[in-house]
């Protein structure tokens, strides 16, 4: 490059870094005033050529739960362990179990062993891949040594909460949640997870005045008006379901669960075009999640429409292969079309997982599984 090409071509490249870092303590600023819109916008006038301004976005996104995008800046950034340990939470979020795995690991190799807290997170993030996973032992070892490596952390003691929960013990659920909490009062991550709980466990009106507990912490969390419209569609209160539900769309329109949830009430209505017009938008914004597809089989054989309820079932399966009831879904179907081979093979599938009805219905037809 001639001489006089280079220098303009170094003056540019200095003058857009000036401005970026500009863009970026501006920023900055207004992330600390508070003033996330603002924060965002100078954060993206500078991310094409400033990784601090990509970190930040990053994190900026991931408060206000947008984890998809938020996942994107922190995989751009400066894969230091801060990023690579943000980055695992988001992808946990987003259901990226092996993707959320390799972060968190990467994410101990960076951090230096005085940074607890990173550390502590990270090694959560690998005690809530292995509970998904069904290994509670290298689940709880990895959520003990997190508490052990920061025991004030609120994350550690959510993913322990999380586990217990996964294995039945509710009672010590619902302490640990507490103690997350007690660690950090603004920890909406406990709120929603003691909520969940009690929706999973029919205890509705404990769930809804949990989580209104937690709105008051952060009145626009995402997750926890998802969880509160989730409540009280199980309770039966439909509307106040709805208003949760849609304003969750409202503030993220990827949010995968609330157009499930939304489906749902339509499905429950019997107007099924329309539960369909969720789940697949569901499935359109998730496709590396089983449930869209498994609701719209279930929607599908409702509708008495057979062959397009297996191909969404069996994508559903194709997804998440240890879907032992919806193998018997499948097989279910296939026996109305009179195909009995079929049947036979996915009630094996299910029954080799353990499902019980799938058992029963090897043992009586003499099918060894």
């Amino acid at each position: 490059m001639p001489k006089k090409l280079l220098i303009l071509a170094t003056t540019l490249m200095l003058a857009l870094g000036s401005l970026a870092q500009g863009s970026l303590d501006k920023g900055i600023n207004a992330d600390n005033k508070g003033l996330n819109d603002l924060a965002a916008g100078y954060y993206r006038e500078a991310v094409d050529t400033n990784a601090q301004a990509r970190l930040r976005l990053g994190l900026l996104l991931q408060r206000q739960e947008h984890f998809a995008e938020a996942s994107e800046w922190l995989a751009k950034a400066d894969s230091s362990a801060l990023a690579m340990t943000h980055l695992a939470e988001c992808l946990g979020e987003l259901r990226d179990w092996p993707a959320a795995k390799h972060a968190a690991e990467k994410a101990i190799e960076l951090s230096d062993t005085s940074e607890h807290n990173l550390r502590a997170s990270a090694m959560a993030t690998l005690g809530l891949v292995y509970c998904v996973d069904e290994n509670y032992t290298n689940a709880l070892s990895w959520s003990h040594k997190a508490e052990k490596e920061d025991p004030s952390s609120a994350r550690a003691l959510n993913v322990t909460g999380i586990i217990q929960f996964y294995k039945g013990n509710d009672n010590d659920a619902t302490q640990t949640f507490r103690k997350a909490i007690q660690a950090d009062s603004k920890n909406i991550d406990a709120y929603f997870n003691l909520g969940s709980m009690y929706c999973y466990r029919n205890h509705y009106d404990l769930a809804i005045s949990t989580l209104k507990k937690g709105l008051k912490v952060e009145r626009n969390s995402i997750k926890l008006i998802y969880c509160l419209g989730w409540a009280y569609l199980l309770k039966g209160e439909k509307d106040n379901a709805i208003e949760c539900l849609e304003t969750v769309i409202r503030y993220d329109s990827s949010y995968v669960n609330a157009y499930n949830r939304l489906g749902d009430i339509y499905f429950n209505q019997a107007d099924y075009n329309q539960a369909l017009a969720l789940y697949r938008t569901a499935a359109h914004n998730a496709p590396k999640l089983s449930e869209p597809q498994r609701l719209m089989g279930r929607t599908y054989a409702e509708m008495g429409e057979f062959g397009k309820a297996i191909r969404c079932y069996q994508r559903a399966v194709d997804i998440n292969k240890k879907d032992a009831e919806t193998y018997c879904r499948i097989a279910e179907l296939y026996a109305k079309q009179k195909k009995p081979k079929q049947e036979q093979n996915n009630y094996k599938r299910a029954a080799k997982l353990g499902n019980k009805q799938a058992q029963q219905w090897c043992t009586k037809h003499g099918v060894a599984y």
